[in-house]
């Protein structure tokens, strides 16, 4: 098999793109794959082995109609027999086109649906830690590979003589290598990127303050004024600390003097993406008009931080690259104080937490033989909370190896029922704000900032966020399933876990008030038919024994007319309809968990009336 992927964008674009390359390898170990980019980006995926052959798209291409032809005539001699355009516009859309592939895979967009044979609409929402960059790349393989890992991350392949030159370069500057050095991404890509620099030289001041470390600065020679005014700005000790005349002469250069650096902070691009594929810790200032959840990749709490300013205040930002919003954009940067973003930069610096104790987040989970999803659940909830509890019931597959993994307490009791065990793990938690998870759901990136956001803002005593539930592989918008709220953020001081096993649910005092948050709880409820029949039969098993507990009856009516509301409710009423096959299913089984509930506890009840 011969594949072309076509990436004519930045750097970043370039680099998140290779995760493509990457599966592909994995699948398909002896196909040929080729990459066409923009010359001036071929830097980043030099030495890369998964990829055998590169296509330059140069100024001269994009200019010139005889060599863009040629360049077309070129592709198509290849004889391709898959062809992903990842950047999805007219030029590579034609491209496409002439290549004479049969799979021919991007974006959908009406001017250029003409060009491929397989089309798909971008996720707005990032469902894994992966982010929205790559989850669309990735989805856009699934035309030729079912099950897609999303754990792929950009790599850069350095050689062993680069790194060497780097850090002679590095000792001819008289840099101290033993001690810490940090390149600083100083200028965004244009003036809408570019964090102020009255504020950059305060957060530079503060990282020499706390770490007394070395300062490289991330420009090109065109920039050298903005870089020298910074400088200026900068306290005289920081200026001490800073080694203006050291810089990549060219993107090689860069990322050979970036692997030699403890951590590179600073403006959210390139320079962060090169940064993270080289295995260098990054702390990134997301720009007001970008949205985060597209480009904070495989964040967590130790390696790789950001701060965007909708983390702090909601000002109903609109996330655009149009000139409108990136001017916006700009003026929002006033509201980006460095004030905001120190206590985060303090931590990722010295792990320490700047927040006190009543503004820190702990989260709970329950777990029995969950391999296959916590690491998922734990992952989402790394950037926001300060503690994260485990509690679990001596689960005998992976699920305690996995867990340790992670910067989590893992504390093992035995089962004594759900509502039991959720009240122990926040028993259990070191601060009274807690974030209660199951195993097998995770936060959006919205819900994240949302939670964020409380950190200074926490009004109400509980809050509810959506739940939007997958099944068997599905996302499902109705089936009485969408928004299914949850109150899942709440202070334990004003709320127990309660109801009947295993439907649990947060009970909060009298006089309590509850807010609402953006964003979703993502709940991978089941992955088959059969584990949804399995469950169906345990749950309804053990509400019937909680039923009898509380003395409830069971009867005709029960047994009968309550499963047909049950149906018609969610299937007509909520819509289930619109799910399609799956909505039918799911409907059906809510009915017959109904069914089942009320005809085990007829059943539970003549057993011991019988006694």
């Amino acid at each position: 098999m011969k594949v072309l992927v076509i990436q004519q964008k930045m750097i970043g674009d370039v680099l998140t793109s290779t995760v493509l390359f990457e599966v592909l390898r994995n699948h398909f170990p002896k196909a040929e794959l080729h990459y066409l980019v923009n010359s001036h980006t071929i830097p980043v995926i030099e030495n890369n082995p998964v990829i055998d052959k590169v296509i330059p798209f140069t100024n001269e291409m994009e200019s010139s109609k005889s060599e863009f032809k040629a360049l077309r005539e070129q592709v198509k001699k290849e004889d391709y027999d898959v062809v992903i355009d990842a950047y999805a516009k007219i030029s590579s859309a034609w491209i496409a086109k002439s290549s004479g592939a049969k799979y021919r895979i991007s974006y959908k967009k009406w001017y250029t649906q003409f060009a491929y044979t397989h089309t798909f609409s971008r996720h707005n929402m990032s469902l894994t830690q992966a982010g929205l960059a790559i989850e669309n790349r990735l989805m856009l393989l699934s035309p030729i590979i079912k099950e897609i890992e999303q754990s792929c991350k950009p790599k850069i392949y350095l050689t062993d003589t680069e790194a060497k030159k780097a850090k002679e370069v590095l000792q001819k500057h008289k840099i101290d290598i033993s001690k810490e050095l940090f390149m600083i991404s100083a200028l965004g890509s244009n003036e809408f990127k570019t964090y102020p620099l009255p504020f950059m030289a305060k957060l530079l001041n503060y990282v020499v303050e706390q770490t007394n470390g070395q300062l490289l600065f991330n420009y090109i020679p065109s920039q050298k004024p903005e870089v020298e005014e910074l400088y200026n700005l900068c306290s005289p000790k920081t200026q001490q600390h800073i080694f203006l005349e050291l810089y990549g002469k060219s993107l090689r250069e860069f990322m050979a003097l970036t692997h030699h650096c403890d951590a590179l902070i600073g403006n959210e691009g390139g320079a962060i993406n090169m940064a993270k594929a080289l295995g260098v810790k990054t702390f990134s200032i997301f720009c007001p008009w970008i949205k985060k959840e597209a480009w904070n990749i495989f964040e967590d709490r130790n390696n790789h931080a950001s701060v965007h300013l909708f983390d702090f205040t909601d000002y109903k930002p609109h996330f655009s690259n149009k000139k409108g919003a990136r001017s916006k954009g700009k003026l929002n940067y006033e509201l980006f104080k460095p004030e905001l973003i120190i206590p985060k930069l303090h931590k990722f610096l010295t792990s320490e937490n700047l927040y006190p104790e009543t503004k820190r987040f702990s989260a709970t989970v329950i777990t029995l033989n969950e391999e296959s999803k916590i690491a998922r659940c734990i992952e989402s909830l790394l950037p926001i909370a300060d503690d994260i509890v485990i509690l679990d019931s001596f689960s005998t597959d992976a699920t305690e190896a996995i867990c340790k993994k992670y910067p989590v307490r893992f504390i093992q009791q035995k089962f004594e029922g759900h509502i039991q065990q959720k009240n122990s793990a926040i028993d259990a938690a070191k601060y009274d704000r807690i974030i209660s998870l199951d195993a097998d759901e995770a936060l959006s990136k919205e819900l994240q900032s949302a939670i964020l956001r409380l950190k200074d803002n926490w009004i109400k005593d509980g809050y509810y966020a959506k739940r939007f539930n997958n099944y068997c592989g599905q996302w499902i918008y109705h089936s009485d399933w969408y928004p299914d709220r949850k109150l899942r953020v709440f202070d334990r001081n004003k709320a127990r876990w309660g109801g009947i096993n295993p439907h649990d649910t947060i009970q909060m005092q009298p006089g309590s008030q509850t807010g609402k948050l953006n964003g979703s709880i993502l709940h991978w409820v089941h992955t088959s038919y059969e584990e949804h029949s399995l469950k169906v039969h345990k749950f309804s098993s053990i509400a019937a024994r909680e039923y009898y507990k509380l003395g409830r009856k069971s009867g005709i009516f029960d047994i009968l007319v309550k499963p047909t509301w049950t149906f018609f409710k969610a299937y007509i009423l909520r819509l289930g309809f619109l799910d399609g096959f799956n909505g039918l299913i799911i409907c059906t089984f809510s009915a017959y968990t109904t069914f089942l509930k009320y005809l085990k506890l007829k059943q539970i009840i003549k057993n011991n009336s019988n006694k």
